[in-house]
């Protein structure tokens, strides 16, 4: 893996930026746009990212030697001040945050300053606002270069990874769902995957008492009078982009869950957590952190 260590004005800290992270089951980066590469990261403070910028990651706690952490969707900036979800901002697009925003709400719940924070991004239908500190190191890709390559929506979006309620099958790829989207909801696969999830559910606590049977394209679903409170019969037949839209009989679960390989650390260590950034693509935080 290649480094590529660069400043920031201001700063005495070295910054060391590394190629993004390879796709894996447990680290979910989508790609950027082609010939996009780490060697053109710029590291600004938070205050100075401007719109159009490509945010790309963010950094280790300094002072010293800081190491990037990508963000597993690099996102187009659009900065406003703090306060999305109230009246201290008037831009269009904080103007629709949705109510919904767990950061939003944590935000308010704090009272953060304004003088102290930035929005560099309001939610949308994936993900809830990014605010960060001011002073937070940005690793971006200016406007002025990321106009040079293709958008960012030209990368294939990362299928979402489902598991059924004990873990231990999976996981499922499905086509990304939004923010609202509950466990007892749908997911849409594709005929392969429907496969997968129909051979795997008799045997998980999901499946009981549920028939499955092929007829053709279709998919009847049934559930045993024996086993279901309330028997049911349902044909899920393919949309037109040959994706079945399986659930809502069942909690589904987000990969990893249920019982996971003790030899694969998945939580981070606490210790390591910054104080400075609330970012949700990364690790869920769940508080802001306290001002000083």
């Amino acid at each position: 893996m290649s480094e590529h260590i660069v400043s920031m004005p201001g700063s005495t800290d070295r910054f060391v930026i590394t190629d993004r992270p390879p796709l894996t089951l447990t680290d979910r980066y989508r790609p950027l746009p082609a010939g996009m590469d780490h060697t053109h990261f710029t590291i600004v403070p938070a205050h100075q990212v401007r719109a159009g910028d490509i945010v790309a990651a963010f950094f280790t706690d300094g002072p010293g030697v800081r190491y990037a952490e990508h963000v597993t969707e690099a996102f187009t900036a659009r900065p406003c001040p703090l306060g999305p979800c109230s009246t201290q901002c008037e831009c269009e697009d904080c103007a629709t945050c949705p109510e919904e925003c767990e950061t939003c709400e944590d935000t308010a719940a704090r009272g953060l300053p304004a003088d102290q924070y930035i929005a560099l991004a309001a939610a949308d239908q994936k993900a809830d606002c990014v605010i960060v500190a001011r002073d937070t190191p940005v690793g971006i890709v200016s406007a002025s270069i990321a106009v040079r390559f293709p958008s960012l929506d030209s990368a294939p979006p990362l299928p979402d990874l489902f598991t059924l309620d004990d873990g231990q099958h999976g996981p499922y790829e499905a086509l990304p769902v939004t923010r609202t989207w509950r466990p007892q909801d749908a997911i849409r696969v594709t005929r392969a995957t429907a496969e997968q999830i129909v051979a795997d559910l008799p045997a998980s606590r999901a499946g009981r008492g549920i028939r499955f049977q092929w007829m053709g394209d279709w998919l009847l679903i049934t559930g045993s009078p024996r086993s279901c409170p309330h028997p049911f019969r349902e044909i899920v037949e393919p949309d037109a982009d040959g994706r079945y839209r399986i659930g809502g009989l069942w909690a589904w679960k987000e990969w990893p869950g249920g019982d996971v390989d003790p030899q694969v650390d998945t939580e981070p260590d606490p210790t390591e957590a910054s104080m400075e950034k609330i970012y949700p693509d990364n690790p869920t935080h769940d508080e802001l952190p306290p001002t000083s």
